[in-house]
């Protein structure tokens, strides 16, 4: 295999969690500067994360490129964007259901490429005004399904690397393409703290299902988002909605796996982080389908890195 091929996967989903972990901190700096110097703290260890990750570009093996499992890989992608598109848009399910409900019916029916399908399902929840149609839907779904081929080998375990991958197909289109990337407003603290909640919660719960009850990443987020999807909007008639979508976004922070996350209390950091990211870089290419998984992407890599970092200034062992 082309050894540059992880590196490009490496260097495209790195940049991905960079814009929107920084946006986040710069914006909380010019809003709130004590957020500003949590979420800076942040992205240190986001850096020191993918100085370690780094180490490993040059021994990274993955299957060749046009392998048959790459390809129906791909494919799985491509289905599970227009799929979740089609639950979300045309059946009116909302993002939130129609993503997780992929996730559910690809870990039932399609497990080994469940993975690949839930990828896909992220580029489904763009917005209309990003990928107004199922031609530029299926243009980001494509890219997405390279990029995934390319990063296969680089950030295994880390919850949210999914989303990166289908963010990254999303902005790449939506740049080329010209179209309009929204651009929310931060939610004030009556919401925040909602989020905060929700987040931590959503994550650690994720994490449970996923490692304790052994149920896999895909399982595990697609049901926290889905309950979530379904239960939130109702029990908050404000601000149900975010709520709904912090979930989901927390639920991709908690498919981490032990080897990342060794247990249930940082992956509530990390839950934490994901719902600071989420408030401050609302502003920052809204619409992107897969935003949501780079926030948890982002806060993984940064509470990874600020663990490691402790480890190593106090002499201890990494966790």
């Amino acid at each position: 295999m082309n050894k540059s091929i992880p590196v490009v996967g490496f260097l495209i989903l790195a940049v991905m969690a960079l814009l929107v972990y920084g946006y986040a901190a710069y914006d909380a700096f010019v809003l709130q500067p004590v957020m500003g110097v949590v979420l800076a703290l942040g992205v240190v260890g986001i850096l020191f994360t993918l100085f370690n990750e780094s180490k490993a570009l040059s021994s990274a093996k993955a299957d060749a490129l046009f392998s048959n499992k790459n390809i129906y890989s791909f494919l799985a992608v491509v289905a599970g964007a227009l799929l979740s598109h089609w639950l979300n848009v045309d059946l009116k399910l909302g993002l939130v259901v129609g993503s997780a409900l992929v996730g559910l019916l690809a870990a039932f029916f399609v497990p080994d490429y469940a993975v690949a399908a839930y990828t896909g399902s992220f580029v489904g929840m763009a917005g209309a005004k990003l990928l107004p149609g199922y031609a530029q839907l299926a243009m980001a779904a494509v890219v997405a399904g390279i990029v995934y081929i390319l990063a296969l080998a680089v950030f295994g375990g880390f919850g949210g690397k999914l989303g990166t991958i289908a963010a990254s197909g999303c902005a790449f289109t939506g740049v080329c393409l010209s179209t309009e990337f929204t651009h929310p407003d931060v939610p004030g603290w009556n919401v925040g703290l909602l989020l905060v909640i929700v987040s931590v919660v959503a994550a650690v719960l994720t994490y449970y299902i996923n490692n304790n009850r052994k149920q896999g990443a895909v399982m595990a987020s697609a049901l926290v988002g889905l309950v979530g999807g379904l239960l939130l909007p109702a029990l908050h008639k404000d601000a149900g909605s975010a709520l709904a979508v912090m979930a989901i976004c927390a639920s991709f922070a908690g498919m981490s796996n032990t080897k990342r996350m060794p247990s249930w209390i940082p992956m509530a950091f990390v839950g934490l982080s994901a719902a600071l990211v989420y408030m401050f870089a609302n502003p920052f290419i809204g619409g992107t389908g897969g935003k949501l998984g780079t926030i948890a992407f982002g806060s993984n890599m940064a509470i990874r890195g600020l663990m490691d970092l402790a480890a190593k200034f106090m002499g201890g062992k990494k966790a």
